[in-house]
């Protein structure tokens, strides 16, 4: 019987600090902060004539918001938090209903903001972004 206790012993302190790293925090932990990001599109969706473009995203009573993409329609959308070591990963999805919706992901590390976003349009077209920026914004 001391031979099994042991190595679960073992296994549930193996396993505490990787809970530790991944836990779940509520989404308001970034409340209050903004920013300035580049959004960049892929190349088959610079293909179809997508542009660069500038953007804040501005988290804020539980709620994100995009300012490029709330002037075509898309709503503040809740969004979901992680920790992940030092930093934090984000995501949302947002819906226009002129434009379709979009899925924001990121990562968040000591100021700086890194991620993803897919759009998908009213007629079905999916186009594929990455951005990434810094602290700050309007």
């Amino acid at each position: 019987m001391r031979q099994i206790m042991v190595p679960l012993g073992l296994v549930l302190l193996l396993l505490i600090p990787s809970f530790a790293a991944t836990q779940t925090a509520p989404a308001s932990s970034l409340d209050g902060t903004a920013w300035a990001v580049k959004v960049t599109p892929d190349a088959a969706a610079m293909k179809k004539g997508e542009k660069v473009f500038d953007d804040v995203i501005m988290f804020n009573g539980g709620k994100v918001a995009m300012s490029e993409c709330v002037k075509v329609g898309f709503k503040p959308s809740s969004y979901t938090t992680q920790k992940n070591g030092e930093g934090w990963t984000f995501s949302t999805e947002q819906v226009s209903e002129k434009e379709g919706k979009s899925v924001w992901s990121g990562d968040i590390l000591a100021g700086k903001i890194k991620g993803a976003m897919t759009a998908t349009k009213k007629d079905g077209t999916v186009l594929n972004y990455s951005f990434e920026g810094t602290k700050g914004g309007k």
